[in-house]
């Protein structure tokens, strides 16, 4: 009876056992995965996308500054500032850091929107360089303004994307990594403590044979005098 009890609590014992070990693999492997979206997609993400929305905040800004040029050659100047001061390259570079589907699609829109601005910008660098002052007023209030403002606003939602991805993850690893000790220390419990039933039952068992031999043969030993 005792052997069945004993191999059942073993058996219990090594079950606890291997959940722990598999339960630690699994929070080990699910931190690790979550640290490296933060460091291989969320922070270059929010770096870059940081960086062209500066870029082209810049850039609105010089264009501004072409209808109070005072010469072609400064006009020439600010919009050879503008092209050259391009965030193609850190768009580009964000592309490489997309992991999930809807930021895809965001990052897919951002493009489409951002070339069409980029088009109507040279449109009125045109007007600009040509003098027609009235229209290139009318043209950038009317079409590159609107244009502008969905390019930024989508600018935006990337970057509050990353940013509330970054903190989700970083909550998930804090959560995790806080509550990994106390799972498992109670798992080591529960195995200290099969150990220790099984340990206590074997010894009182153990006791009873001991206490149950010497009876048994005192009355051999009456018997064999008789």
């Amino acid at each position: 009876m005792f052997r069945r009890e004993f191999w059942i609590l073993c058996s219990l014992a090594v079950g606890v056992l291997l959940a722990v070990a598999a339960a630690g693999f699994w929070v080990g492997h699910t931190i690790r995965e979550d640290a490296d979206k933060i460091a291989l997609d969320t922070l270059p993400s929010l770096v870059d996308a940081g960086n062209a929305m500066s870029l082209a905040q810049d850039n609105w800004h010089r264009l501004h500054l072409l209808s109070n040029a005072k010469s072609a050659a400064e006009q020439a100047a600010l919009i050879e500032q503008i092209r050259t001061n391009s965030n193609e390259g850190v768009w580009r570079d964000y592309g490489q850091s997309i992991y999930s589907r809807q930021e895809q699609q965001e990052y897919q829109e951002l493009l489409s929107v951002r070339n069409e601005f980029m088009r109507l910008r040279e449109q009125y660098f045109a007007f600009v360089q040509s003098g027609r002052d009235e229209e290139a007023r009318t043209f950038l209030e009317q079409k590159l303004v609107p244009t502008y403002e969905n390019y930024r606003e989508l600018s935006k939602r990337l970057f509050e994307y990353n940013a509330q991805a970054g903190s989700d993850y970083t909550a998930k690893v804090v959560r995790m990594s806080r509550a990994a000790p106390l799972v498992l220390s109670v798992c080591g419990i529960v195995i200290f403590g099969f150990g220790l039933i099984a340990g206590l039952r074997g010894a009182l068992v153990g006791l009873s044979l001991v206490s149950y031999r010497p009876k048994t043969e005192n009355k051999n030993t009456e018997a064999l005098k008789n």
